[in-house]
């Protein structure tokens, strides 16, 4: 069976460049390509050197972890904490 793009995120080199569309009620809009997975980027580096996250941060990440059903935090709970 060959993978189509329904199944899954597409690879942003691979998504067509951003298109003028119009709607039927005149409201016109740019609609540009999706950046893909956050772990498929790298680090802005707009953001200087990784920190260590505080205690505090770290409980939150697991909380949030906790929240959602898994057994230890991942890297969006980690964003989400350590944005806060």
């Amino acid at each position: 069976m060959r993978p189509s793009r329904g199944m899954g995120a597409i690879n942003p080199s691979k998504m067509p460049g951003a298109k003028k569309k119009a709607r039927k009620d005149d409201t016109d809009f740019t609609q540009f390509k999706e950046g893909g997975e956050v772990w498929d980027k790298s680090r802005p580096k707009s953001l200087g050197k990784p920190k260590k996250m505080s205690p505090a941060k770290k409980a939150m990440a697991k909380a949030s972890a906790k929240a959602a059903g898994r057994p230890y935090p991942n890297l969006i709970d980690n964003m989400k904490a350590s944005r806060k």
